[in-house]
Formats: C-alpha cells, structure tokens, sequence
C-alpha cells in the first residue's frame, strides 16, 4: 500500500479511475483493525490501487484530502475514489473489505 505524503501524490489520485484511500492513525487500535480490512481487500483485489495516508505526521496533508474530497476529517477514514472524486468514504468500524469490494465494483 503506497504511503502518501505530499499534495503532489494525492492530485495524481485522479489519474488513477477507481482507487481506494485509507486515512488513519499510527498508533490507533481502530485504524489497525481498518488497515487489516485494506489489506484484506487488497490481497483479493489487486487491479484496485490503494493508498494510505497516515494523519498523525501529515496532518496538513491530510487536511487538504478532507478539503479536496469535501468530507470532514476523521479518522481511520477510508475512500472509494473515482477520477479523484470521493463516490463513498466510511469511518471506524464501517470500513470492510466487503464494503470497498461492494463500492468498487458498483457503478
């Protein structure tokens, strides 16, 4: 799961159709749970590309996600991304492999 850290690497998000983004915590319990479901998704579905970005050491970064993507910060927070644009996020306990593999693939 590549890291993002700068502005640069979440604008070429758009290039990207359908991805998914993780915004989460080091050292939370509750992001660790939704990081294990991210890694979950990924082994099953590897054509989708996923990105973490960790908020503690970039809260700037990940302020100008929650501002591009128009949805207020929390944390673990996760996205399905298409063309750069946020068409489902979740947060805590609601971020499931089986939710991303049902918003990915929904059109």
């Amino acid at each position: 799961m590549p890291h993002l850290t700068s502005r640069a690497q979440f604008d070429a998000l758009a290039k990207d159709g359908t991805a998914i983004l993780l915004k989460h915590g080091a050292t939370c319990p509750i992001s660790a749970a939704a990081r294990e479901e991210l890694a979950d998704f990924s082994r099953q579905h590897g054509d989708v590309p996923v990105y973490d970005l960790e908020v503690t050491g970039n809260r700037e970064l990940s302020d100008y996600a929650a501002d591009r993507l128009g949805v207020e910060h929390q944390s673990p927070q996760a996205f399905v991304l298409r063309d750069g644009k946020a068409v489902w996020h979740a947060e805590h306990y609601d971020i499931t492999a089986k939710a991303l593999e049902a918003k990915t693939r929904a059109d």
